[in-house]
């Protein structure tokens, strides 16, 4: 069964296509609001002029890089390292492994 999608007027739902369902059949209404959180500027918030543009340039360029705390970064960069280390300590017997697989 394909998504139906609708609007809502006079508290009824009116269907944007019909549907091949049976008549009685129960279905199940979420608004679209609802289900789509609110990520970042809405489509009309965004600047327009090159003033607004340029205004919004700045505000980005004073923002800090990156998507991890403190704490998460240094985890994340032990993490690697102790993936790389590992990886040098196994390389030789995975690549005798592979080398074998193509005799």
């Amino acid at each position: 069964m394909n998504l139906l999608k609708g609007t809502v007027k006079n508290g009824q739902v009116i269907l944007d296509e019909a549907a091949d369902l049976p008549e009685g059949a129960r279905v199940e209404v979420v608004p679209l609001e609802a289900t789509r959180p609110a990520l970042g500027m809405r489509e009309e918030d965004w600047p327009t002029t090159p003033e607004g543009i340029a205004t919004l340039l700045a505000r980005m360029d004073q923002l800090e890089p990156g998507w991890l705390s403190s704490e998460d970064e240094t985890a994340w960069k032990a993490t690697l390292q102790a993936q790389k280390d590992f990886e040098k300590v196994t390389f030789n017997e995975w690549s005798e492994k592979l080398r074998r697989t193509w005799e």
